[in-house]
């Protein structure tokens, strides 16, 4: 059987230029109780790009996602879209920290699972779902349920029923945290290689340095709450990377220690305003 790869629209450019996927302007989050997660959020996701965010703990970085995905609604300040929903695909899929696998299907099925709410042909939902596998090396795993799975296999699972959409802009908060190092970086090398083949944009939460700084085009950090935009940097590598070599290099040394002096003055500030 011939398997056809998902095309990438033409829309979604492999550059950063044109009109952002995402912009938010004076983005604020406050809880019930009066807590503020965020205050005049101003931030642009361009189309086609991976875009991490960095800051201190409690700096609103999840609020931000729940905010962008619907989950909340914003108490002030404006967020606005332009999401690809060329051909079939969806305009915003999204990957939480925690496991979200449902235990009773197999590892096909929960790849597979979007397709019971948003059907498609049976030969088409298919070859999708097998190609995906295969991208992500899981091909032999098709009919494992998720006990029988690594954590780094269901984090691959999980990140594979998020993609099996095709989804305009992928959501990711902190979807890697739970795994060893050599694992996460695997992870990376095979999440990388699906976004910039489908062309997908994409905004990442996390903790990690040097997985911001590994996956991304550019990397934005938060302040302390009330999260708003600190700093920005460009990531210089280019869109052809291999991770587990990129991290052996000066210049992703160099950026790694930008990003963390520019995050420990937030982090400081964040401690003497509290």
């Amino acid at each position: 059987m011939t398997v056809r790869t998902p095309a990438a629209p033409e829309t979604a450019t492999s550059g950063l230029a044109g009109t952002p996927a995402i912009r938010l302007r004076q983005v604020a989050y406050s809880y019930p109780n009066g807590t503020e997660a965020l205050r005049g959020l101003d931030l642009d996701i361009e189309r086609g790009s991976v875009h991490s965010v960095v800051g201190p703990s409690g700096c609103g970085k999840s609020t931000m996602l729940h905010v962008l995905s619907g989950l909340s609604q914003p108490t002030g300040g404006t967020v606005s879209y332009d999401l690809d929903t060329s051909g079939s695909r969806h305009p915003l899929t999204m990957v939480f920290q925690k496991d979200t696998l449902l235990p009773w299907l197999t590892v096909a099925g929960n790849v597979a699972l979007f397709f019971r709410f948003h059907p498609i042909a049976k030969a088409e939902q298919r070859e999708r779902v097998d190609w995906l596998l295969r991208l992500a090396g899981l091909e032999q795993f098709a009919n494992a349920y998720p006990y029988q799975l690594s954590g780094g296999m269901r984090r691959r699972v999980a990140f594979l029923s998020a993609i099996a959409p095709l989804p305009g802009v992928l959501l990711l908060d902190e979807p890697f945290s739970s795994l060893d190092e050599p694992t996460r970086i695997a992870i990376h090398q095979d999440v990388y290689k699906i976004l910039r083949e489908l062309k997908i944009t994409c905004l990442i939460v996390t903790h990690d340095l040097a997985e911001a700084s590994s996956l991304s085009d550019v990397v934005t950090i938060l302040t302390a709450r009330p999260g708003r935009v600190a700093q920005q940097h460009r990531v210089p590598f280019g869109e052809s990377r291999n991770m587990l070599e990129l991290r052996q290099t000066q210049p992703f040394l160099d950026l790694y220690g930008r990003l963390w002096h520019d995050l420990s003055l937030q982090i400081e500030k964040g401690r003497k305003a509290s």
